[in-house]
């Protein structure tokens, strides 16, 4: 029995092709989930696989935007860190914030939210610092956005350690509730997936990779170039908000230098691993540097196998790291997936021209004028 599931390119012509592009991707959400659920039954696994489900999310999220409008974003970290301090602080309970935040403001020195509320809260504080800064940052095109985006990097990573009374400035913000489950992170990955899926096969997301081919033949076909780039910049941060908020109830203490360049290296790897014009390529890269992070700490650790005993030098997985995005950028630079997407196979009539057999295709007959 053939599985009714395949690799193709951006070549969805019917609804239902469109359709089979939404459910691949989330299908492949619901295999990593089932990986992931046989792996945390060991007590030992479980903080790495909802390590790797708050990083799928994360690089999910990184897709949307760089993969649709062709804009490499440096400065996808701060939404996180946006969203793990706005999910974080609605999350803590009141009793906890007099304590730890003494000069929050009233409004939110009196509110505590749940675990789903304080993903919303953290998704959209960082939506709408996209939705303010995106109209700036999105004018620009090629390396001079992407320096853009360092710079917000920057300038909210200073505004978060100057921010006292809302973040406790540099130091810590700990009593974080501990909220983040197996259920939830992996309920929100098949939710942002199915998200992400949905706007690229979207009339936005087709006008945002429009822009990104040809800008100057979008633009005369009457595409905004601003407006095609701005929603997927806001779907994005929203997506990195809401990973921030499930990486604050996680960690349950953290400062804004757990949002900063070593964090956007490692988002930055597993999009170019997998492959940053692909929803099912991010949950891959995300998977294969998870895996090989672990692997080498065990190593800087000491590993036994067997009789054998492997230790390597502190830092050695930073510098496998370096030489594995070398050689991924020398010999296959689209990444593993490219811009293939695993696709729920169409009903034979709404399938593209060039993928029916050879008996069902249109005879095309050209005439000369003599």
């Amino acid at each position: 029995m053939k599985l009714p599931l395949t690799l193709r390119r951006d070549h969805l012509p019917g609804p239902m092709g469109r359709l089979g592009a939404i459910v691949g991707p989330v299908l492949a959400a619901g295999l990593v989930t089932v990986v992931g659920a046989l792996l945390s039954l060991d007590p030992t696994m479980s903080e790495i696989v909802l390590l790797f489900g708050i990083n799928a999310i994360l690089v999910v999220g990184f897709q949307v935007f760089v993969g649709n409008t062709g804009i490499v974003s440096f400065g996808h970290v701060a939404f996180m860190a946006l969203g793990a301090y706005a999910g974080g602080v609605a999350a803590m309970p009141v009793v906890d914030k007099q304590m730890i935040l003494p000069d929050l403001p009233g409004v939110l020195a009196g509110v505590e939210v749940g675990f789903v509320p304080a993903l919303l809260v953290g998704g959209a504080a960082a939506a709408v610092v996209a939705l303010v800064t995106g109209p700036a940052l999105l004018r620009l095109s090629g390396a001079a956005a992407s320096i853009a985006t360092l710079g917000l990097l920057v300038i909210v990573n200073n505004v978060l350690a100057q921010a006292t009374p809302l973040t406790r400035g540099p130091q810590a913000l700990f009593g974080v509730p501990e909220n983040t489950t197996f259920a939830g992170v992996f309920g929100a990955v098949a939710a942002v997936v199915c998200l992400s899926a949905w706007f690229k096969w979207s009339p936005a997301g087709l006008r945002a990779r429009a822009v990104r081919d040809q800008p100057t033949a979008a633009e005369s076909a009457g595409v905004p170039v601003l407006r095609a780039r701005l929603w997927a910049f806001v779907l994005s941060a929203f997506i990195t908000g809401i990973a921030g908020a499930l990486y604050a109830q996680l960690l349950t203490a953290f400062s804004p230098g757990s949002f900063y360049i070593p964090q956007l290296v490692l988002v930055i790897a597993m999009a170019i691993v997998g492959g940053v014009g692909s929803v099912s390529g991010a949950l891959l890269g995300a998977a294969v540097i998870t895996v090989l992070n672990e692997v080498l700490r065990r190593v800087e650790n000491g590993m036994s196998i067997g009789d054998f005993e492997i230790h390597a030098a502190t830092g050695i997985s930073s510098a496998v790291l370096g030489v594995a995005l070398i050689l991924m950028l020398r010999w296959r630079p689209n990444g593993l997936f490219g811009s293939l997407e695993m696709q729920v196979e169409p009903p034979a009539g709404d399938r593209p021209a060039d993928d029916q057999p050879a008996g069902d295709r249109p005879v095309v007959h050209a005439r000369t004028q003599e």
